[in-house]
């Protein structure tokens, strides 16, 4: 099975339609209520989502944070975006803000987020550390931001190859240099895992 995955595994997803991309995300479902938790996400708040692809996450943090929070989804596909649009439009959800843009080179003018969510993404990107540092100044002091991965040392039957997973310890130490403190690693299943950070004042 790994090598299948290994050899079907691009980084840019140009090898899937958002179809399938959404379907991946939805086999994440019941990892989504305990990064919410972690976020300890409420009705109101707004929290900003890295990554957000066609957006199955997005919709459920919506549903979270209610009519009066906001969700900024951000992606650096249009498409990706337009494919979340359609789906909000479909089911009336208003409160999911869509941002095309590369989250390393984010303009923060237009995000008020209280916290931040960054779920299976670093592993796709050119710069990761540089999306944590981009993200320290997008969130207010002490906000807390969930990083969420595939863990290397898994079975790797679905999800990113182990050749591209990132180790938790290395994702530990970009999140510090970017100036939050690391509060709390989590696994939630043989595959996967999760960082709980809060940025410095």
């Amino acid at each position: 099975m790994s090598s299948v995955v290994e050899q079907a595994f691009q980084k840019d997803l140009s090898h899937l339609s958002w179809d399938e991309v959404y379907e991946r995300q939805m086999q994440r479902a019941e990892l989504v209520a305990g990064w919410m938790d972690a976020l300890r996400l409420k009705p109101g708040d707004r929290v900003l989502e890295i990554g957000a692809g066609p957006g199955y996450v997005s919709l459920v943090l919506a549903e979270r944070v209610g009519p009066e929070g906001i969700v900024y989804a951000v992606d650096r596909s249009a498409e990706a975006l337009a494919y979340l649009e359609r789906l909000q439009n479909e089911r009336g959800v208003r409160q999911i803000r869509r941002m095309v843009a590369d989250a390393a080179a984010l303009d923060g003018a237009e995000v008020r987020a209280d916290s931040a969510l960054v779920s299976m993404v670093l592993h796709h990107a050119e710069d990761p550390a540089g999306i944590l540092r981009k993200l320290h100044g997008l969130v207010p002091a002490h906000a807390l931001v969930v990083v969420a991965e595939f863990h290397p040392a898994g079975p790797c039957e679905e999800g990113a190859p182990r050749a591209s997973r990132l180790a938790p310890e290395q994702v530990e130490a970009w999140c510090e240099s970017a100036g939050f403190s690391v509060q709390h690693q989590g696994r939630q299943t043989p595959e996967h895992y999760f960082i709980v950070a809060r940025r410095a004042s």
